[in-house]
């Protein structure tokens, strides 16, 4: 059972969040940003007690209706990503908007209350997601992932991984060769 919560964008926020639930004497659940994932469903009496605690913190649960339209978005988007689909990049928010039959002002701005960034953002961890997983999986060069993940160039790709991770894709395959290399040391002894 998930449950999408507005405004819960910090770790400060997380740590509120888990402190209401170890009140109510829920099993720790998984407490991502903007949503909290439990290992049991609620009872109707203790999620309306979660609810009333959390709207007292600023925080604010949102419906069945806007829940499952932010489960779809991330559905999309990793499903856009993992098929390398012939959509360019910037016509991912246009492919979202038929998909979802939603308006993307309304479906942007629900997910930033949520996700305290806005949904390019998100796409552009995605695909760094998805780069990073080439570069460890599939030995990819960084111009033929750019041209499977749509951008221009290279270039273009590496200063969106590195605005994201603060590494380069070359030195982030550098440090899976040498940790493989700290492993393959260590078995042998």
């Amino acid at each position: 059972m998930k449950i999408y919560i507005k405004y819960m964008v910090s770790i400060r926020c997380k740590n509120l969040v888990g402190i209401e639930l170890k009140k109510l004497g829920v099993v720790m659940p998984k407490i991502n940003q903007g949503m909290v994932e439990f290992q049991e469903k609620l009872s109707k009496a203790q999620k309306d007690q979660f609810k009333k605690r959390i709207l007292n913190l600023g925080f604010e649960v949102l419906d069945d209706i806007n829940s499952d339209l932010l489960d779809r978005i991330s559905g999309l988007t990793t499903e856009l990503l993992s098929k390398n689909q012939e959509i360019p990049r910037q016509d991912y928010p246009a492919y979202l908007i038929k998909k979802l039959e939603f308006d993307y002002l309304e479906i942007t701005n629900l997910f930033s209350e949520v996700h305290g960034i806005n949904l390019p953002q998100y796409i552009a961890i995605q695909q760094v997601e998805r780069m990073k997983e080439m570069l460890l999986y599939e030995d990819l060069k960084v111009k033929e992932i750019a041209v499977l993940l749509h951008y221009k160039n290279g270039a273009q790709l590496t200063r969106v991984f590195k605005t994201i991770t603060g590494l380069t894709p070359f030195y982030f395959k550098k440090m899976k060769e040498k940790r493989h290399e700290i492993r393959m040391g260590n078995e042998s002894e």
